[in-house]
């Protein structure tokens, strides 16, 4: 087997089709085909098959396609280290945050690093946590800085920044301000502005909610909390969201209501996660350094 055989495989996988990853390889379909059936007669196993819109993996190719995704990230991860000991270049920290992380931490810490590192350069991205580890698994991002991540989260490392909680955001003007005492069953009449069902965050409000045996939140809004600027929604209405932080800073007219946090506890470790026993360059690791001393 050669180690482009790999790649192959991975980009039939991604393209679904011989025809397509051929395509996107640059190369002709029966080279791509022959090289499937090399490492095909090498494993004793078929993995891929035949669908209705292409091919799919096997049971058992899909087994091996995980292990070649770990074996292509290691081979790049040796290409950069390498780079880096023959250039000496301070090359490029590809770095993800989650919206609901005070962006002044992150881009406090960046700006320190461009200062100190005059030919560094940075690819920043804002996403969902969910969306930011699946980048770091694929290897498209060097370091995230986002909540800790499932338990069921392997291959991966987190070092704690800090600790803070999340709150039940509502326009100053909700009556619900006043109530004392306030429970998670006094907020079961409200409409919500929430992230969609497959969000950790949603998942974890509704239970809150079925643990009490209350229905689940009426949702009203349904957005990706890609952006605080959505936030601005809730202003003037009866609305109510979950919100980090750095919001209560950017957004005039809404405040958190003091709901118990035995009944809903949204707090939260933050820190930052990279893949283990990654490579991590020297721009990488004064990166985390630096997020560590803004947070002390």
């Amino acid at each position: 087997m050669e180690t482009r055989d790999l790649d192959y495989l991975l980009a039939v996988e991604e393209y679904g089709g011989i025809g397509k990853a051929a395509e996107a390889l640059g190369m002709s379909q029966p080279a791509l085909s022959k090289a499937i059936q090399r490492v095909e007669a090498q494993t004793g196993l078929a993995l891929f098959q035949r669908t209705a819109n292409g091919v799919a993996p096997t049971q058992a190719g899909s087994l091996f396609l995980a292990r070649a995704r770990r074996i292509a990230l290691e081979y790049e991860d040796a290409l950069k280290e390498m780079h880096a000991l023959r250039s000496g270049e301070q090359g490029v920290l590809s770095l993800g945050y989650s919206p609901t992380v005070p962006p002044a931490l992150v881009l406090g810490a960046c700006r320190q690093l461009l200062k100190e590192r005059p030919a560094a350069r940075l690819r920043l991205r804002r996403r969902l946590a969910r969306d930011l580890v699946d980048l770091l698994v694929a290897g498209e991002l060097d370091l995230i800085v986002a909540p800790e991540p499932q338990p069921d989260a392997d291959g991966l490392s987190f070092v704690e920044l800090f600790r803070d909680s999340l709150s039940v955001l509502a326009d100053e003007s909700h009556p619900l301000h006043l109530k004392r005492n306030l429970r998670l069953a006094d907020l079961a009449d409200q409409e919500w502005l929430l992230p969609g069902p497959t969000i950790p965050l949603r998942q974890q409000v509704d239970a809150a909610f079925a643990k009490l045996g209350l229905d689940v939140p009426k949702l009203r809004v349904e957005t990706d909390f890609g952006s605080t600027s959505l936030l601005h929604l809730l202003r003037g209405t009866a609305m109510l969201c979950v919100a980090g932080t750095e919001s209560f800073d950017s957004l005039e007219g809404l405040r958190a209501l003091n709901l118990d946090i035995h009944e809903l506890d949204l707090r939260r470790h933050i820190g930052v996660v990279v893949r283990r026993d990654a490579y991590l360059s020297p721009l990488a690791q004064r990166a985390m350094a630096l997020l560590q001393e803004w947070t002390n």
